[in-house]
């Protein structure tokens, strides 16, 4: 009896069915206080939950941030346009007071005479010169519309009153060497009688010459004075204009350092030469 193949497999059905059934006991969600383990799905859609009301109010308050910072960017532009057409409203005023009767876009020579009384400055001084060359005035005793306004809204000058404090920065200018070369050239450009002439008269030449050069260097009125006095030049172009200030800076005052051989125009090879006979010493 012990060999009945049918009372063995029956015996054997039991334990596997057993078995199965305990797998799944030990399959089944295992309680935790009131939280199941398989709930940790659940959990986290429950923690998922509650942060998105913070979710949200971080979105409104980055939203509200924005609308505040845009509101404010819009205030201050408008601050800034409001202030940059009360500016050029204030400019544009200041040119009107000097205007030519016959022409709206311009202050003309009449002007220009009474702008430079109201600043307690002649017509001649050169800082006359040094705020014609901030404008970029493009010819002498004229001062256009653009160039008035556009000049002096760069200088951040809306008024008489603010131009006269601004002079002794005009001589300034003339004491830096870089704007001070600038200006010596915009000197010829600016006393031609018309913009596109490459040429200035020697009258003219002479002229500036004493109002930008004046006692800064000792060859100034020697200068003038061969110039006025030879004949072989009725005009000066740029490049002799731009030589005599760099030989007024390097050569003796006696032109005994002068190089006839060097770099210079014939120009000043004659005026060495006439300035040795004439002043040996």
């Amino acid at each position: 009896m012990g060999n009945n193949p049918s009372k063995k497999s029956t015996t054997s059905t039991p334990t596997t069915t057993t078995t199965t059934t305990t797998n799944k006991k030990k399959n089944e969600p295992t309680n935790t206080g009131n939280v199941t383990t398989n709930n940790t799905s659940t959990t986290t859609t429950h923690n998922n939950v509650a942060t998105k009301p913070e979710t949200n109010q971080t979105s409104v308050n980055n939203v509200n941030n924005k609308v505040s910072i845009s509101s404010n960017n819009n205030s201050n532009n408008s601050n800034n346009s409001n202030k940059i057409e009360d500016k050029t409203k204030r400019i544009e005023d200041f040119f009107d007071k000097y205007k030519d009767e016959d022409d709206n876009n311009v202050i003309g020579p009449d002007g220009i005479t009474r702008l430079c009384k109201d600043l307690g400055v002649e017509p001649e001084d050169v800082v006359v010169l040094v705020l014609a060359w901030h404008l970029g005035a493009k010819q002498m005793g004229f001062f256009s519309k653009a160039e008035f306004t556009q000049g002096l809204s760069k200088l951040n000058i809306d008024s008489l009153q603010k131009l006269q404090q601004h002079l002794p920065t005009f001589k300034k200018d003339l004491d830096n060497q870089n704007n001070f070369k600038d200006i010596y050239r915009f000197a010829f450009i600016f006393a031609k009688e018309n913009e596109n002439n490459k040429i200035l008269d020697l009258e003219s030449a002479c002229s500036m010459l004493q109002l930008v050069l004046a006692d800064r260097y000792p060859h100034t009125e020697k200068l003038q004075e061969f110039l006025m006095q030879q004949k072989s030049y009725k005009v000066l172009n740029m490049d002799q204009w731009l030589s005599i200030l760099e030989f007024s800076k390097v050569i003796n005052a006696n032109c005994s350092n002068y190089d006839e051989n060097g770099a210079w125009p014939v120009l000043l090879d004659e005026y060495s030469e006439w300035r040795k006979q004439t002043d040996p010493k």
